[in-house]
C-alpha cells in the first residue's frame, strides 16, 4: 500500500531569476514542491492549500492529473501570493517580495486550510507557515498518530522564533535549512544547533544546500553528515521543500531515518535541474 501523505502549505506564482535566465509566472510555493516530490516518490498525496482568483485553473487540473488530491485546495478572493526570487552566481537568494505589505497580507489571507481530522494519514508535511497556523496542524497530526514533518522559513523564524521553538516539542521530524537553525539558535555553532534541536526525542535534518545535510537522530544520539548528490543546477527554487516531501514518504514507508534522508536529498538534487517544478515532472505552460 502506498504511504498516505498530507501536505499543508502555500501555493504561489513565482518569478525566478538567475544570472543567466529569468522566467515569470512559474508555479511555486513550498506546498507545491513538497506535494510533487511526495507524489513522485510513490505516495498518495493530498494537498491542503489556498490560492487566489488569479491562480490558473489549468495548473490545478494539471496537479490532479499528476495524481495529487486537490480536494482541500481552496480558491479565495484576491490575488495569489507572488514571489520574486533572484539568485546570484554564488548561490545566494534575494527575495524582494518579503518586504512588501501585499505579500504579508496575502500570506495571512491565504493561510492553508487545516482539515478537522488527519485520520488515515501516515505522515503530514507542514511547510513554512506562521506559528499560529502551525499549532493546529501539529495537534491533529498527533491525534491521528501520523508522522509530523515540519519545515520553516527564515522570514517566519524572524517573526515567530519563540513560538516556533515551543512548538518543536511536539514535532517528530524538523527539516530546516542551516540559515533557519542559525536564526533559531544564534548562540550555537551549526552542528551544536542541530543536536540541540533534536533533543532526546526528535530527528533533525539540517539542510546545507550544496554542502548536503546533517541528519541527527535524537533517539539514538547519532549524527551523520550527508554529502550533496551531484546536481545540474538550473533553478534552485524549491529544492528544500522537495527534499522534505520526499523525506516524509520514505519515513512513512518505514525507512530508517538516515536512509530516508539520503533518498530525500536525491529528490532535492533532481528538483534543481529544471525551471520551477519542471524537473519533478510538472511543467504546465508558462502564462
Amino acid at each position: 500500500m502506498k504511504p498516505r501523505i498530507l501536505v499543508v502549505g502555500y501555493l504561489s506564482i513565482d518569478t525566478c531569476e538567475t544570472p543567466t535566465m529569468r522566467h515569470d509566472d512559474v508555479p511555486g510555493g513550498a506546498g507545491l514542491y513538497a506535494a510533487l516530490a511526495a507524489a513522485r516518490s510513490g505516495a498518495d498525496v493530498t494537498l491542503a492549500a489556498a490560492c487566489g482568483e488569479d491562480y490558473p485553473q489549468s495548473w490545478i487540473a494539471g496537479l490532479r492529473e499528476f495524481g495529487i488530491d486537490m480536494s482541500l485546495v481552496e480558491r479565495r478572493a484576491g490575488a495569489t501570493r507572488r514571489a520574486r526570487l533572484r539568485y546570484t552566481r554564488s548561490g545566494e537568494r534575494d527575495s524582494a517580495h518579503l518586504g512588501e505589505a501585499q505579500w504579508w497580507e496575502r500570506t495571512q489571507a491565504l493561510a492553508p486550510p487545516v482539515p478537522d481530522s488527519f485520520a488515515g494519514v501516515d505522515a503530514v508535511v507542514m511547510c513554512a507557515m506562521p506559528a499560529d497556523h502551525l499549532g493546529p496542524c501539529i495537534a491533529r497530526a498527533r491525534d491521528a498518530a501520523a508522522i509530523s514533518v515540519f519545515d520553516t522559513s527564515a522570514v517566519f523564524v524572524r517573526r515567530d522564533r519563540a513560538d516556533l521553538l515551543a512548538l518543536l516539542d511536539a514535532v517528530d521530524i524538523f527539516a530546516a535549512s542551516i540559515e533557519e537553525t542559525r536564526l533559531l539558535l544564534p548562540e550555537l555553532a551549526d552542528d551544536a544547533a542541530a543536536l540541540r534541536l533534536a533533543g532526546a526525542q526528535r530527528r533533525v535534518l539540517q539542510k546545507r544546500g550544496a554542502r548536503g545535510a546533517v541528519a541527527v537522530d535524537g533517539m539514538t544520539g547519532s549524527m551523520v553528515a550527508l554529502a550533496a548528490p551531484p546536481a545540474d543546477v538550473i533553478d534552485p527554487t524549491g529544492a528544500g521543500d522537495a527534499t522534505v516531501g520526499a523525506l516524509a514518504v520514505s519515513l512513512a514507508a518505514g525507512e530508517e531515518f538516515i536512509a530516508a534522508a539520503r533518498a530525500a536529498l536525491l529528490i532535492g538534487a533532481l528538483s534543481v535541474s529544471g525551471i520551477g517544478p519542471a524537473a519533478l515532472g510538472f511543467a504546465p505552460p508558462m502564462r
